[in-house]
C-alpha cells in the first residue's frame, strides 16, 4: 500500500475533470479532492483543437483542487488521459525460441519478450502508449496469464499494441506542461478506456467477458475484455453532442437549451413519459416561453441511442458471438447518466447492462459529483497508477525470488544498500508492462 498523492486528470470535449487521491490503509482508493473546467468548442471528438484554451482549463482544474494538497515543499504528479480517432490499437504476437527449454520460465523473459514486441512497433510509430498482455503460450500448453515457471522450447506472446498519432500526442503534450505548476507536475499519459476500465470493471468481469461503453460528449470508447485482457477496442466519433444537436434540430430550440433539456428532463425510453408532459423554454430577448413535449424529447433520444446501441453489437460480432460477454455491457462516461439508458441498451443489444460507478472511498470534504459515472477516467487514472505501482513491486520481488533460486544466494537482510527504490521499480518494470519512455509515455 502506497501514501503517494496522485492527481487524475480527465481531458474531455466538455470538461477537464481533475482528482486528488491516494490509497487509505485498507488498500482502497480515497477521493480528498475534485475540480472541473469547461473545454467546450476547445477540444473536439476528443482532439485539442485551440492549445491555448485547453492549456487554461487544465491550470483552471487544477487550481480547484490545489488547495487540498499538503506541503509547499512537496511535488505531485498527475497521470493525464488521450483518447480520438487517431488511436490506434492491435493485436501483435511477440515469438522467441528458449535456449534452454528445460529451464523454467523466469519473470526477466516476459518482460524480455514484451519488450522485444515493441522495436518494430516503435520504428513505425514512436507514440507507443501501452503493450498491454493478453495471454501466453508455452510450446502446446494451454494460453495462460501467468507462464513464469513453466517449461518448453517456444514461449510466445499474444499483446495488445496501443499506439497515437505523434502530432495529436505532442498537441496533448504542449498543453500539459503549460499547466504544470511548481508542485504539481510530469505524469504518464495513458489510452482512456485502459484508466476507465480499472474504476468501473471488477477483475470477474473482465475474466468472464465485458463490454466497456465510454460515452463522452465527443467521442464513445468501446472496449471488449475477455480472460482478463483487452481484445478490441475503439473510439467512435459519436457522443453526446451528437445527442444535443438531434434535439436542437427536432425542437427547434438554441443549442444551449438542447443541452439542458437532455441533462435535465432527458430519457432513453419514451414510453415512461407521460405524453401531456410538457417544459417551458425561455423565449429570445424577452419572447414569451416556448413549450416543448418532453416525450418528443425522449423519443429523439431514444432513436439515437438505439442507433449506437446496434454498433456496439455489430462491433462487438466482429470479435465473437456477442453473448460470449457473459458480463454483458457496462456504461461510463457523461453520457451515462441518462436516465434509463442501461435498460434501453439491454432491450437492444438482449446483453445485461449496468452503468458503471466509481469504485472509491469518498472524503467527507468531496463533492457527491464523483460517484457517477462522468469520473471513471479521471478516478482510473489515479488507480491503474496504484495497481501498475503494485504488479512492479510482485515483479520485482519475483525477479529477486527467480535470482536467489538459481544461484544460491544468501538474502542480507539488514543490508539495503542496493535495494531498488520504488520509484526505479515503477520506472523499469511498469514501463515493461504497460508503456515505453521511449515512446514518451511519461514526458
Amino acid at each position: 500500500m502506497r501514501n503517494d498523492l496522485i492527481i487524475g486528470l480527465d481531458i474531455g470535449s466538455s470538461f477537464v475533470r481533475a482528482v486528488a487521491g491516494r490509497q487509505n490503509n485498507s488498500g482502497k482508493l480515497e477521493i480528498i479532492a475534485s475540480g472541473k473546467a469547461n473545454t467546450t468548442g476547445h477540444i473536439l471528438q476528443g482532439e485539442i483543437v485551440n492549445i491555448n484554451k485547453t492549456s487554461l482549463a487544465i491550470s483552471e482544474a487544477i487550481k480547484k483542487i490545489s488547495g487540498a494538497l499538503d506541503g509547499k515543499n512537496t511535488n505531485y504528479y498527475f497521470s493525464s488521459n488521450l483518447s480520438g480517432s487517431h488511436i490506434n490499437v492491435q493485436p501483435y504476437t511477440s515469438t522467441k525460441i528458449r535456449k534452454n527449454p528445460r529451464e523454467a520460465v523466469s519473470v526477466q523473459e516476459i518482460q524480455a519478450l514484451i519488450e522485444d514486441a515493441k522495436k518494430p512497433i516503435l520504428e513505425k510509430n514512436p507514440i507507443l502508449l501501452h503493450t498491454l498482455p493478453i495471454g501466453f503460450k508455452v510450446d502446446n500448453l494451454p494460453t495462460t496469464n501467468d507462464p513464469v515457471g513453466q517449461v518448453g522450447q517456444k514461449i510466445q506472446a499474444e499483446l495488445m499494441i496501443i499506439t497515437a498519432n505523434p502530432d495529436k500526442y505532442g498537441l496533448l503534450v504542449q498543453c500539459l506542461l503549460a499547466a504544470e505548476s511548481e508542485h504539481i507536475k510530469k505524469g504518464n499519459v495513458y489510452f482512456s478506456p485502459v484508466a476507465a476500465s480499472t474504476a468501473v470493471l471488477s477483475s470477474e468481469e473482465k475474466e468472464e467477458g465485458v463490454i466497456l461503453v465510454d460515452i463522452g460528449s465527443g467521442t464513445t470508447e468501446i472496449s471488449m475484455y475477455q480472460n482478463r485482457g483487452l481484445v478490441k477496442s475503439l473510439v467512435l466519433n459519436w457522443g453526446g453532442d451528437r445527442l444535443t444537436e438531434d434535439i436542437r434540430i427536432g425542437l427547434n430550440v438554441s443549442y444551449e437549451n438542447a443541452e439542458a433539456l437532455k441533462t435535465t428532463f432527458g430519457s432513453a425510453i419514451s414510453k415512461l413519459i407521460d405524453i401531456n408532459e410538457v417544459v417551458m423554454i425561455p423565449g429570445i430577448a424577452g419572447r414569451k416561453p416556448t413549450p416543448v413535449s418532453v416525450k418528443n424529447l425522449a423519443i429523439i433520444l431514444e432513436e439515437r441511442l438505439k442507433e449506437l446501441a446496434a454498433k456496439i453489437i455489430a462491433e462487438v460480432s466482429q470479435v465473437g458471438d456477442p453473448q460470449s460477454f457473459k458480463s454483458g455491457i457496462v456504461l461510463c462516461g457523461g453520457g451515462a447518466q441518462l436516465p434509463d439508458i442501461a435498460e434501453l441498451f439491454q432491450k437492444v443489444t438482449d446483453l445485461e447492462c449496468r452503468v458503471g460507478v466509481p469504485m472509491v472511498v469518498q472524503n467527507s470534504q468531496v463533492s457527491e459529483e464523483i460517484l457517477d459515472p462522468s469520473y471513471a477516467t479521471a478516478i482510473g487514472l489515479i488507480q491503474v497508477y496504484y495497481e501498475q505501482l503494485n504488479e512492479a513491486i510482485l515483479s520485482e520481488e519475483a525477479e529477486a525470488t527467480t535470482i536467489i533460486s538459481q544461484t544460491g544466494a544468501e538474502i542480507n537482510q539488514g543490508n539495503n544498500k542496493d535495494k531498488p527504490g520504488i520509484k526505479k521499480i515503477f520506472t523499469r518494470v511498469v514501463d515493461v508492462l504497460m508503456g515505453s519512455n521511449e515512446a514518451e509515455g511519461e514526458y
